[in-house]
């Protein structure tokens, strides 16, 4: 299957080796050109009918919702992972003022917008990394035992690292303290199966241009319906009420929310770029996220290998399977070095916080990894 959709989506010669899908990932070719086709609709006088744009949110949520586990009704169409992150800070910050835990090591996008609330009374604790340098999870839910914690702000996967959170058992966690769990899950889903349900949030923040293979400016919300009750949107958007969906009455002036997710969202959406996180959703929901996952594993095996045979190269993510996702991370005698050598030979991929992280999603081949490994093999500061 993924021979298959490889073929069909990323056809043409092979310009160098790309393994940077946790910074963009590369969109299929039926998701790009059902973009430019709207966009280029919209030049033609009868180009397309108004209700079509409505169509594409709703086929945008419904593919989300299927690669997640959710009902479309739970999804909020959103352009980054930022906005869900700093929809989660504002929704916080309408309750009473208390302590906000993460993990070390965890993106900026996720702890700024909860540090910009420590103005208003809050507290952001950063619980310090393991020996290892990769998140405590023991650690994490020691300090939620606290009293005055009202969220648990967690990346599914680190984007350094490439550590996989336990999301179920942070979750679990704080269930029973009844605290809000805020999940960033731009390095995990599309990679490897994500269930909201099961991993326990409130809130999940996702942009699309990772690892679902989407265009910049696509993503979505996940937000439990409990949650989406208590809260009020913090921004106002016409399309969020009640009234907005109705075309041909709209002057009632009423703050009537939505009852759904969508009172969450703001207007006007980027439609074309939904159109393609559609599209490109679709296609993973064709190729199955649990092949996916087993693809990326068996991509990893040749450097896992490598590094087993070198032991002045650490490796960073865990071997563990399910401790990692697509993110493979490692530290070589001179990281940086070795990065640019490798891009010189048209390798692309990442250096983050000191590691040499390479990102290779179901587009890639193993004959691509065992060709990277013999650059490493060949090259003297590795």
């Amino acid at each position: 299957m993924i021979d298959r959709v490889r073929a069909r989506e990323y056809p043409g010669p092979v310009d160098g080796i790309f393994l940077n899908s946790a910074s963009w990932g590369l969109v299929p070719r039926s998701a790009a050109e059902e973009v430019a086709d709207l966009t280029l609709r919209r030049n033609r006088a009868h180009g397309f009918e108004e209700a079509e744009l409505g169509a594409i949110q709703r086929r945008c949520r419904r593919a989300v919702a299927d690669l997640v586990g959710a009902e479309p009704f739970e999804i909020a169409l959103a352009p980054n992972t930022s906005f869900g992150v700093n929809l989660a800070a504002a929704l916080l910050a309408s309750g009473p003022a208390g302590a906000i835990v993460l993990s070390e090591g965890e993106f900026p996008a996720n702890v700024l917008p909860f540090r910009a609330l420590e103005s208003q009374g809050f507290e952001v604790r950063v619980v310090p990394a393991g020996a290892d340098g990769l998140p405590d999870e023991d650690r994490l839910l020691d300090a939620i035992e606290a009293p005055d914690v009202v969220a648990l702000a967690a990346s599914s996967v680190q984007f350094a690292s490439g550590y996989r959170m336990d999301l179920p058992r942070l979750g679990a966690g704080c269930r029973a303290r009844g605290i809000v769990f805020v999940v960033d899950a731009i390095q995990s889903v599309g990679a490897v199966p994500f269930d909201v349900r099961s991993s326990g949030a409130d809130l999940v923040a996702c942009g699309g241009q990772k690892w679902l293979c989407a265009p910049w400016g696509s993503g979505f919300v996940w937000i439990r319906p409990e949650v989406q009750a208590r809260f009020d949107p913090p921004m106002v958007s016409w399309l969020a009420t009640a009234d907005g969906a109705d075309f041909d009455d709209m002057l009632h002036y009423r703050l009537a929310w939505r009852s759904n997710a969508r009172k969450f969202e703001l207007a006007t959406l980027g439609i074309q770029d939904y159109l393609g996180l559609a599209r490109s959703v679709e296609i993973l929901l064709e190729i199955g996220v649990d092949a996916i996952e087993r693809h990326l594993h068996a991509l990893h095996e040749p450097v896992l290998e490598w590094i087993e045979r070198r032991p002045d190269v650490r490796r960073v993510t865990p071997e563990d399977a399910g401790k990692r996702a697509g993110i493979l991370s490692l530290v070589l005698p001179d990281t940086r070095a070795v990065a640019l050598r490798l891009r010189q030979r048209g390798v692309v991929l990442s250096v983050r916080e000191g590691m040499l992280r390479l990102a290779p999603h179901f587009y890639n081949t193993l004959d691509e990894m065992r060709s990277l490994v013999a650059m490493l093999e060949g090259d003297p500061g590795a």
